[in-house]
């Protein structure tokens, strides 16, 4: 039985897709990178971050500045971002359930915070760090924190290194088919779980109990 769902936030709660992709081509066009654009993104969806970095010409030891740029510009848009279609309902009914959540993510606490209270939902457990393949140890830290076994949570989130972060933690994953990454990208790393609407994490829940 899960005690605590873990939600990943950009492109998992949060339609962010397009407006990293204009943060990105706008920090890309500064620097000399590859843009995205509606012709390579189907492609670039599907490759791993080496391959993403390799094929926009962006230096990979570049990535963190990188990232780093585009959360501080990432300000400015969060009055514009939405959840995804039937989020709000889900963590209203996670809410019904008594089941708490907390958030575990690459953005800045910052940034989490304001776009909730924007949209007037509290969240008491927001865990993030700047490192793009540090969630493994966040993981470790919030069951630490908690005093969870990582069977007892299940992170939900729509990336590979989502999974690949999982499964270092030993904690089950549940990826969603409408974030960032394809699911040919993703099923490769065998994630416990697959969703294709919010209300599916719903149904592993219950099954769970």
């Amino acid at each position: 039985m899960y005690k605590y769902i873990v939600f990943d936030f950009d492109g998992t709660l949060v339609d962010s897709r397009a407006a990293f992709l204009s943060l990105y081509n706008e920090i890309a066009q500064e620097r000399g990178y590859l843009l995205m654009t509606p012709e390579n993104i189907g492609q670039l969806r599907g490759m791993s971050i080496p391959e993403r970095c390799r094929y926009l010409n962006v230096p990979i030891y570049k990535l963190p500045f990188l990232v780093a740029e585009a959360l501080r510009k990432y300000k400015a848009i969060i009055p514009t971002l939405q959840f995804n279609t039937g989020i709000i309902e889900m963590l209203g009914e996670l809410s019904d359930k008594g089941m708490p959540f907390a958030l575990l993510s690459s953005n800045s606490k910052a940034n989490i915070e304001e776009f909730f209270a924007l949209h007037q939902i509290t969240v008491d457990d927001i865990y993030t760090s700047g490192k793009i393949f540090g969630k493994d140890k966040m993981l470790k830290r919030f069951l630490k924190d908690k005093k969870l076994k990582a069977s007892e949570i299940v992170y939900v989130g729509d990336e590979s290194r989502d999974v690949i972060a999982c499964k270092k933690a030993g904690v089950q994953i549940a990826w969603v088919s409408w974030g960032y990454d394809t699911e040919a990208a993703v099923t490769q790393h065998s994630p416990d779980h697959i969703i294709h609407h919010p209300s599916g994490l719903l149904e592993i829940i219950k099954g769970a109990e």
